[in-house]
Parts: C-alpha cells; sequence; structure tokens
C-alpha cells in the first residue's frame, strides 16, 4: 500500500530508498523526524538534480534526432 501511495504521490526516491534508510536509521538509532527529514532531503536532491539536467538539456546547442519509423 505504501508503495502505491508514493507512486501517486509522485515520490520515486522515497520509494526507492525509504528501506535502505529506515535500515540505516534503526542501526543509528535515530527517531522518526529525522528519518523522515533524511528521506525528503534525498528527494528534494533528487528532484534539483534532475531539473538541472533537464535544464542543461533544453538550453543545450545539440540537436535533437527524430527516430524514424
Amino acid at each position: 500500500m505504501l508503495e502505491h501511495h508514493l507512486k501517486a504521490l509522485r515520490l520515486p526516491t522515497i520509494l526507492r530508498e525509504y528501506d535502505k534508510v529506515a535500515q540505516q536509521c534503526a542501526a543509528e538509532d535515530v527517531d522518526y523526524p529525522r528519518f523522515l527529514l533524511r528521506l525528503t532531503e534525498q528527494e528534494l536532491l533528487d528532484r534539483e538534480r534532475r531539473a538541472c539536467t533537464e535544464r542543461r538539456v533544453r538550453t543545450s546547442e545539440v540537436p535533437v534526432l527524430k527516430e524514424s519509423g
């Protein structure tokens, strides 16, 4: 059910990372608010990274190749 909600909310990084971060936080005895903070920080960083990459592609001078078919 959690996976469904994360997909519906378009939170791909949290979907991909929550289990790993949960295990790390459990091992480090991190409380729940800090667990959520780590997850949301990763989501924001990933979104910023993707936006920067997409912006670079849009502003590049490289011509777009169209597939024939």
